[in-house]
Parts: structure tokens; C-alpha cells; sequence
């Protein structure tokens, strides 16, 4: 996996609802996850980041992404699909988080290549384990990536 400056981990989160946004950063401070967030509100800000990575100016490609499935503007599948199309990014670690637990949701997005589906819980102890599965999938990407 491609690392920032000395280890940190670069993530961008797609979420719109400020109060996740929160959650997710302290799932991470919890899980001692040295990263750098970028934050995205709404499916259009997702694809202006994603038109912009690795342009002079704009950011590089995540190590990891966290996209929210229910975007305003344009849908999290719809910025997935994009995402996907990105050279650099055609293997990121892709983490759905959703507050859907619908079958369809997860076969839809299990079809786009997401390597985990977080439902959004609502216990404070239970959405805090986000940061156990950011780093599961940092270390396995690390593991895949040393072979």
C-alpha cells in the first residue's frame, strides 16, 4: 500500500452527515490510525476529488476510501464507478459504510469491488469498531502488497 509522509495513511471519506464525519475520525483515533482525511460532502465533491487526483494542485490517490452509499447529488455507487476508473486507483481499498443494511445494497456494491460493508451502527462502542476494519484492511493491502 502506498503510504504518505512517514507512514500516514491517506483517506478519503465521502460522507455528507457531519456527525459520521466525527464518529470516523475518532474510530480512527481510537484504532491509532495515523492518517490524513480529506472530506467529501455530497457525490459531487466525490468526482470533483477523483477528477483532480494526482493533478498538479489536487490530491494523490487515497490509500483507502470510506464512501457513504446515500450521497446527495450523485449516488456513492456512482462515485465508486468513477473512482474505479481511475488508473491509480483501480485497487484502493474501498470500505462502503451505510446506514442501509439491505441484501441489495451489499450485493451491489460486493459487485463493484468494495472489500468491506460497514453498517452505520447506532451504539457509540459498536460504529468506533470502523477503525478495526480500516486497519484489517490497511494491513491486508500491506500483506498483498510485500508478496
Amino acid at each position: 500500500m502506498r503510504k504518505g509522509k512517514k507512514g500516514v495513511v491517506n483517506i478519503l471519506l465521502a460522507e455528507d452527515n457531519l456527525g459520521d464525519v466525527l464518529l470516523v475520525q475518532r474510530a480512527l483515533a481510537e484504532h491509532d490510525i495515523e492518517h490524513e482525511l480529506h472530506v467529501v460532502r455530497d457525490g459531487d465533491e466525490a468526482l470533483d476529488f477523483v477528477a483532480h487526483m494526482g493533478q498538479p494542485g489536487g490530491a494523490p490517490c487515497p490509500d483507502i476510501l470510506l464512501l457513504d452509499l446515500n450521497l446527495p447529488r450523485v449516488s456513492g455507487p456512482e462515485v465508486l464507478a468513477e473512482f474505479r476508473k481511475h488508473p491509480a486507483c483501480a485497487h484502493t481499498p474501498v470500505i462502503a459504510v451505510s446506514s442501509s443494511d439491505m441484501q441489495k445494497d451489499r450485493a451491489r456494491m460486493a459487485q463493484l469491488g468494495v472489500d468491506r460493508y460497514f453498517k452505520k451502527p447506532s451504539d457509540l462502542a459498536a460504529f468506533l469498531q470502523l477503525g478495526a476494519v480500516v486497519r484489517e484492511v490497511i494491513m491486508m493491502r500491506e500483506t498483498a502488497d510485500s508478496n
